[in-house]
């Protein structure tokens, strides 16, 4: 009983140091837009991390097992980043109760690869965050951009962050009813829907966000060769953002010749991205030509391919290491299973996946 009422005493003094610390976060966004190198970011950044590595059990023995102590770390450079693997293997948070979890978002996964999970304390936070950095990178708000989702693979699950996403995105752009806005593999019902709405006047100058898995896209594109005229509904201003990866539906294209492809349902404009994933709760986004771009409160670094420890030399490829300081209650620093190139202003393009064997600290943790 004694232990039950401490425990209870401690999620309750942890789920006040998370909104603290989101309060802070929000304070020092109104104040700021730069990039998370600079100082508040820096400081913020400094004390999540010791509050991370003291809090989240799994994390805080991944330090341990780094040869790293909390307290001498001074630096970004110097915080162990934990791999994504061990969303497979491990329940990341600072919290322990499940009962914490307002949700627990899922990865996808293959055949040959287990399942990531990611507990959400607060899916209002999520929904914060990904509104914000939206507004700032893609499309202000004020644009009245309307939402489309072609996600087959995803909705069939009840849990992906991709489709709650999307979902949240439509719900704030006051679309009624958005399950009708996400599709399978039904093109006929979506350019049914688009037909609908270039004939009822739907704004040319308003944005319409299609944001689909690339395989589908392709698909869709291909239909839409075999057609003898393009159709009507081509004169609204569509706007692509493809989610990266084929997901085993075939080969992987070259980016440029994708987003050509893809190019055709935009009647020329650039294709956008949004590179995001289970385990963070912040999305970047491209524009176009492949470059992503973070929100002030993610930052993007390369560690070395070869060394868990080490960072690859300025410019060259390296795996790709997430600061998301939006992940406050489960743990901000995760080196990826992504290979990319980071560039001098902080953009990062992704260029394939990180096929070698576990690094050093997953083998540790596993055997634990």
């Amino acid at each position: 009983m004694k232990a039950t009422r401490e425990i209870l005493l401690k999620e309750k003094s942890l789920v006040k140091e998370v909104e603290q610390f989101r309060n802070r976060f929000r304070n020092i966004l109104d104040k700021s837009t730069e990039r998370s190198e600079t100082n508040p970011w820096k400081d913020f950044t400094m004390d999540l991390f010791r509050f991370q590595a003291r809090a989240n059990p799994v994390y805080c023995k991944f330090v341990e097992l780094m040869g790293v102590s909390p307290s001498a770390v001074k630096s970004v450079e110097e915080i162990p980043f934990l791999p994504v693997e061990l969303y497979q293997k491990h329940r990341v948070s600072v919290f322990q109760n499940p009962e914490s979890d307002a949700h627990c978002f899922a990865s996808s996964g293959t055949k040959s690869s287990s399942l990531s999970y990611h507990p959400v304390d607060d899916l209002d936070w999520y929904d914060e965050v990904a509104f914000e950095g939206f507004d700032r990178l893609v499309s202000s708000w004020s644009e009245r951009p309307m939402f489309i989702g072609l996600l087959p693979g995803y909705l069939e699950r009840n849990n992906s962050s991709l489709v709650h996403m999307v979902q949240s995105f439509m719900i704030k752009a006051e679309q009624s009813n958005p399950e009708d806005w996400f599709f399978l593999r039904d093109f006929e019902a979506l350019e049914k829907e688009l037909t609908r709405l270039c004939e009822t006047g739907f704004s040319q100058d308003r944005p319409i966000y299609i944001i689909g898995v690339t395989h589908a896209l392709l698909s869709w594109v291909e239909r839409l060769k075999g057609e003898s005229q393009l159709p009507s509904w081509l004169s609204l201003f569509i706007q692509v953002i493809e989610t990266g990866g084929m997901k085993g539906q075939g080969k992987e294209r070259i980016r440029t010749e994708l987003h050509e492809e893809l190019s055709l349902l935009t009647r020329g404009r650039l294709v956008g991205s949004e590179y995001g994933m289970t385990e963070l709760l912040s999305q970047a986004w491209s524009k176009g030509d492949g470059r992503f771009e973070c929100p002030p409160w993610m930052e993007i670094r390369m560690g070395s391919l070869n060394d868990p420890k080490g960072w690859a030399e300025e410019g060259k490829q390296g795996r790709i290491h997430v600061v998301d300081l939006a992940n406050v209650s489960t743990c901000a620093f995760i080196a990826t299973s992504d290979i990319g190139r980071r560039f001098d202003d902080g953009s990062f393009e992704v260029l394939g996946r990180y096929d070698f064997a576990e690094v050093r600290g997953c083998n540790l943790m596993a055997i634990d």
